[in-house]
């Protein structure tokens, strides 16, 4: 199955948007990033590759993408020009206003689809606050995570590397070009720093990525193939369809009183079981 442009909610007439809002009363937000990735991806590489997998998702649930805007929080990459970033705030607001509208339109689920690791902290605190406002459900699939735990040797965690060249590749082919690589920062170096970000019980917090990759980038670009990163692509959109209806499920049988009554039926799914590891 490939991508469906279709979903994205600024392509579509009104009626259809209403229709397909009301009907699942839910949306697929979608949070990037437009920042560095050395010269053989594009600024908007995150960008693109959370749009890739919410269109697919929203596919599934026969509803509508609707995006956030590309940019994301990023401040750290802003030693290369070309990177933009959001206020955290600024992100928070733009979230909380997209959730009001799309509560008009009879949205009591949001799922959110996001690739950038700067996106969060603001995305969780937005999502609370909206929850509270506008008694919502919100669900967060990191998508950039799933990824690479589905396909933790393939899919290296790096910046620039074989995933997310393989996430480009899934989305328009034609934005990767390996042969203008940049020169790239030494692989296990960047393996050991970010890991010091990434650590889940104390931690420092990012300020500048030249602390990871001096050169901004490390990994293997190279290992990426078009066709797999298509398989790969639709395994992961079946992973968040997958998980956020079992999650959606368990909460309504819990607050019952508190949940929306209709729940939507996914087309298709098929979870990649190792994901969630």
């Amino acid at each position: 199955m490939p991508r469906h442009p279709d979903r994205q909610l600024e392509r579509m007439a009104q009626p259809d948007a209403a229709r397909l809002l009301a009907a699942s009363r839910t949306a697929i937000l979608v949070a990037g990033s437009v920042e560095q990735h050395g010269g053989h991806l594009p600024l908007g590489t995150d960008a693109f590759a959370a749009m890739s997998i919410a269109e697919r998702v929203a596919e599934r649930l026969d509803t509508a993408a609707v995006t956030l805007g590309p940019v994301g929080v990023a401040h750290y990459h802003l030693g290369w020009p070309g990177t933009l970033t959001l206020r955290p705030d600024t992100m928070r607001s733009v979230l909380l206003d997209i959730c009001e509208s799309l509560g008009h339109a009879g949205v009591r689920r949001i799922l959110v689809v996001n690739w950038h690791e700067g996106n969060s902290a603001t995305l969780r605190v937005a999502a609370d606050e909206a929850q509270r406002r506008y008694g919502l459900r919100i669900v967060v699939a990191e998508t950039h995570i799933i990824t690479h735990r589905s396909h933790p040797e393939e899919m290296e965690f790096t910046h620039a590397g074989s995933m997310e060249t393989s996430a480009v590749l899934a989305y328009e082919a034609g934005l990767v070009h390996l042969d203008r690589a940049t020169e790239a920062s030494d692989r296990a170096a960047g393996d050991h720093a970010h890991g010091l970000f990434r650590r889940p019980d104390v931690y420092p917090v990012m300020a500048d990525f030249h602390d990871v990759a001096p050169t901004g980038w490390y990994g293997r670009p190279e290992l990426a193939d078009a066709h797999r990163a298509e398989e790969i692509a639709e395994e992961v959109a079946d992973h968040v369809v997958a998980r956020a209806i079992e999650i959606w499920d368990a909460l309504d049988a819990g607050h019952g009183s508190h949940a929306p009554a209709h729940r939507p039926a996914p087309a298709s799914v098929s979870a990649v079981d190792g994901a969630g590891r």
